[in-house]
């Protein structure tokens, strides 16, 4: 009798736990993705639709046509294409041409949230910067924040850059919560990518980190391929990452990498 009372239980929990695992992969898109609209528009500086047979992918390049250099940002959740390049206009005043575009369903992109539309849009970007900008790929830098961490590494794991900057990365979007994989789909598998990263790494996360564990990016630096330099800031947060750092120090970093200036010259921390 108790035998089967426990395998009534064993059963019960197996259903609940398949049931919990099939309502997580249906909802994993509304989970991981808050999409933000209203931050810019057709007239804002830099607005350009760089999308192709009639939907719309919204992009914000800054700077000269063809500056010293291309940053492509991936931004963050809960912020869009113009929002994410606040840090970076110094460097577009400086010379170098800084370009993000909108996730679908974000800002004035078509669509909705999805793994694969992120992927989509950041390479068309690249693509429009090669095509349309002329840029050869290898003065191409790719950075991505937070869930851009996820298209940046993807992107530079796939095609020939001058360089990937990870800023508060992951393993993968999931394990942000659950820390180990539990769900059938792993969205984001920044672990599984940064190995066939080929170009120069460059990784920044606050000790504070109160979204992404600052011991993610530790475990995705390990994994990552030589030359590649981790940037600790001790305290920083996830929302203040920079202001955390230092504006002057962030800028001054971030540069130096674009720059080519070679591990061995710089502080392994700040």
């Amino acid at each position: 009798m108790i035998k089967d009372a426990f395998k009534s239980a064993a059963r019960i929990i197996a259903i609940v736990v398949v049931l919990l695992l099939l309502i997580g992969t249906g909802c994993i898109n509304s989970l991981m993705f808050h999409p933000v609209k209203g931050g810019y528009n057709a007239a804002t500086r830099g607005y350009v639709d760089i999308g192709t047979n009639g939907v719309k992918i919204a992009a914000i390049v800054l700077g000269p046509e063809r500056g010293k250099k291309a940053i492509i940002r991936c931004h963050g959740n809960a912020e869009d294409a113009r929002g994410t390049l606040w840090a970076l206009v110094e460097l577009a005043k400086a010379g170098y041409t800084v370009a993000s575009v909108d996730y679908p369903g974000y800002g004035l992109s078509d669509g909705s949230p999805d793994e694969e539309g992120c992927y989509r849009n950041v390479h068309r970007l690249y693509d429009w910067l090669v095509e349309t900008r002329g840029f050869n790929p290898e003065d191409i830098i790719v950075d991505g924040f937070s869930i851009g961490t996820g298209p940046a590494t993807e992107l530079a794991a796939t095609r020939p850059c001058g360089g990937l900057i990870l800023e508060a990365p992951f393993l993968s979007a999931p394990r942000v919560v659950t820390r180990v994989r539990i769900l059938p789909v792993d969205p984001f598998p920044n672990l599984k990518r940064i190995g066939a990263v080929k170009c120069r790494v460059l990784m920044i996360h606050g000790t504070g980190d109160r979204v992404i564990p600052y011991s993610q990016g530790q475990a995705l630096f390990k994994l990552a391929n030589e030359p590649k330099r981790f940037v600790t800031i001790e305290d920083g947060d996830h929302n203040t990452l920079v202001v955390d750092m230092g504006f002057d120090n962030y800028l001054e970093l971030i540069k130096s990498f674009v720059d080519g200036v070679p591990v061995s010259m710089v502080d392994s921390d700040k």
